[in-house]
C-alpha cells in the first residue's frame, strides 16, 4: 500500500473548494480500494462515505 501522502507533489498548491473536493474523494477512493475489504464490509464502508457525500 502506498501512502497517502505520495503524490502531495503533483496536488495543485492553489485549487478551488471544488478541486479539492475531487482530490478528497480520489483519496478516499484510494484508500478504500487498497483496505481489500469483504464484499460485505466493502458495501458498508461505501454507503457511509456515499451518505457523508464523499463518494
Amino acid at each position: 500500500m502506498a501512502n497517502i501522502l505520495d503524490g502531495l507533489a503533483r496536488w495543485p498548491r492553489s485549487a478551488t473548494r471544488k478541486e479539492w473536493l475531487a482530490i478528497t474523494r480520489e483519496l478516499i477512493r484510494q484508500t478504500i480500494a487498497d483496505m481489500d475489504l469483504h464484499p460485505a464490509a466493502l458495501a458498508e464502508v461505501e454507503e457511509a462515505f456515499i451518505g457523508a457525500g464523499l463518494l
